[in-house]
């Protein structure tokens, strides 16, 4: 598949029901600088097995609106933060705006992989950073297609790290009848991108037995890969640590793709492809809240299946996950601690 030319789009669909974290709805073209501009992509036929994460906008748009009005919103001007005493001051909601989704073409891959790309595209162009709504795991590579494009117009010559938080590598070139382009290939395709820094690649979670040819070329390239084991074994927070020192090395800019099967199917049933033994809910958030003290400027989740958990336990513990990432735009610390 060649990426080709970005193909004419149409507006933006808005979404239908709520936004992600109650956010106001705008386009991707009237985005301000340093603001988080969402892009929905419901679609999963790319992935081989377990079918549902088409669903996964539209429930990640309603937990954390959930969230947003039976936690965050009941709260005063000031939040202290148990773990440290910190405190946190509330700051203006409009720093997430929710674009809408990409248009999906059932009928072709392509056509679908240059809608996503062209509105993550624009809004890394507008200086703003995407935040992709999957869908299956394969939407991590056209969401890092466009930000790769969109982060080349604004920073010419600028290359970036990735950390990849996932139970499987997703590095074959092809798998069986799916090809060159489904959920077990996007991190080998965005490893493709002409100004990602394929040695600054960190994948954190990986759980199970791993292709040895595939595990052989991403420590050739210099990447760097961080087992749930490792997780339990030295800590979450030194992993992440770890991963960020690795990630960021001379680098400006920092992809982070966010598959939620790294974490323990015991705790989140509702994804595409369940892992035993991977990590735990508070170790996915400690690593989140590691990396997200970094410049990230590009986000994607992916696999929230809700069909395939009827408790809806796995978009809302996504939806706090994700709040993890992106807590800065709700919150910004105090210069002091709380006593």
């Amino acid at each position: 598949m060649s990426a080709g030319n970005l193909v004419p789009q149409k507006p933006s669909m808005r979404p239908p029901g709520p936004t992600l974290f109650d956010a106001p709805i705008g386009s991707v073209d009237s985005l301000d600088e340093g603001v988080v501009g969402v892009v929905g992509m419901p679609t999963d036929w790319t992935h081989s097995s377990r079918i549902g994460a088409r669903e996964g906008p539209a429930a990640l748009r309603q937990a954390t609106t959930e969230y947003c009005r039976t936690v965050l919103d009941v709260l005063g001007e000031s939040v202290v933060d148990p773990k440290d005493r910190r405190r946190w001051r509330r700051v203006d909601r409009g720093n997430v705006v929710d674009c809408g989704d990409a248009t999906i073409d059932p009928a072709s891959v392509e056509r679908t992989t240059e809608s996503i790309a062209a509105m993550t595209e624009a809004v890394r162009t507008q200086g703003a950073i995407p935040l992709a709504l999957g869908g299956d795991h394969y939407n991590s590579y056209p969401a890092c297609l466009g930000y790769a494009r969109g982060l080349a117009k604004r920073h010419p010559g600028r290359r970036f790290g990735y950390i990849q938080i996932d139970g499987h590598l997703d590095f074959a070139d092809r798998l069986g009848a799916w090809g060159t382009h489904n959920h077990a290939t996007n991190g080998r395709r965005n490893s493709e991108l002409p100004n990602i820094e394929r040695s600054n690649m960190v994948w954190i979670g990986i759980t199970g037995w791993v292709d040895g040819d595939e595990l052989a070329l991403i420590e050739e390239m210099g990447g760097k890969i961080f087992s749930s084991g490792d997780i339990h074994d030295l800590g979450a927070e030194e992993v992440a640590r770890r991963a960020v020192a690795h990630a960021t090395r001379g680098r400006e800019s920092l992809y982070l793709s966010i598959d939620i099967d790294a974490m323990d199917a015991g705790f989140l049933p509702g994804t595409g492809s369940i892992v035993p033994s991977g990590i735990t809910p508070r170790q996915y958030c400690q690593i989140l809240d590691v990396i997200a003290q970094e410049n990230v400027d590009g986000i994607d989740i992916a696999e929230v299946a809700p069909s395939l958990d009827p408790s809806g336990r796995t978009e809302r513990i996504a939806a706090q996950m994700l709040y993890r990432v992106v807590r800065n735009c709700f919150f910004a610390p105090d210069t002091e601690k709380s006593r």
